[in-house]
């Protein structure tokens, strides 16, 4: 005789009892599916062409000043991220490329910022939404730059020379670097005296400074390698806005001249 005993119903405990297993599972997949994203996108962000195909205007400029300068070795440097790519080829270098500064200073949190960020600019490319002005001096995105410029630039950083150095040493940046376990040089002047010197090493933790607020990256400026891609009296107004927070020195960028 056939079976007719009907199978035993779903209880709804049971179905509860799935639904983690369901959930569990998807999270996985969603993991899996990031994972791969966020190293292809690493990767083709590493490809400065990559890079240009989405920012056209003005960021196809900023490319075409660096590999003409790379062609054109013995050319005027005129912007200090072509300066990059020009010395990274003088010293023999590992090749520079536009993520080296836009990804911060390389730890999977800046990376991953910038990876989001690199997506916001996607959206902002699509919707026809994109800034075209060439000569920025400012940018939203600027901690991410300036990460990369403390990353790389730490010797500078905590270099003391006294007055000679003392725009970099006193800059918000020094703290960031010493609690990463930057350390601390002196110029032969204070060798001996590093005792007194340390008060050259004390950074400015609530001035509004950055390493840009100086040396502009992305505008043209003749004599640029030799002002270390410096405008003056917009040097001076950074001078000044310290020198506001400690209430000593110079209170009046008109005061310093160029």
């Amino acid at each position: 005789m056939p079976d007719t005993t009907s199978p035993a119903p779903v209880t709804s405990s049971v179905r509860r009892r799935r639904w983690p297993l369901i959930v569990g599972g998807l999270f996985i997949v969603l993991i899996l599916f990031s994972g791969v994203g966020f190293v292809v996108a690493s990767t083709l962000e590493d490809q400065d062409t990559f890079c240009i195909s989405c920012h056209t205007a003005p960021e196809v400029n900023y490319y075409n000043r660096a590999y003409m300068s790379l062609d054109n070795p013995t050319d005027t440097v005129t912007d200090l991220a072509t300066a990059h790519y020009h010395l990274s080829q003088k010293d023999g270098k590992e090749a520079f490329a536009c993520i080296n500064c836009h990804r911060g200073d390389g730890s999977l949190g800046q990376r991953v910022a910038a990876i989001i960020l690199g997506g916001r600019d996607s959206l902002i490319y699509l919707t026809g939404g994109e800034n075209p002005q060439i000569e920025k001096t400012e940018t939203r995105e600027g901690w991410l730059s300036n990460a990369a410029c403390v990353s790389c630039h730490t010797d500078v950083l905590l270099n003391v020379k006294g007055l000679d150095n003392h725009f970099h040493t006193k800059l918000p940046q020094v703290a960031e670097a010493l609690a990463k376990g930057g350390k601390v040089t002196y110029s032969d002047a204070f060798k001996g005296k590093e005792d007194t010197a340390k008060e050259w090493i004390q950074p400015v933790t609530n001035a509004p400074l950055n390493c840009t607020s100086c040396h502009l990256a992305h505008s043209t400026l003749p004599n640029g390698m030799t002002n270390f891609f410096m405008d003056n009296s917009r040097r001076n107004e950074a001078c000044v806005s310290c020198h506001k927070v400690v209430k000593k020195g110079p209170q009046d960028a008109a005061a310093l001249g160029n």
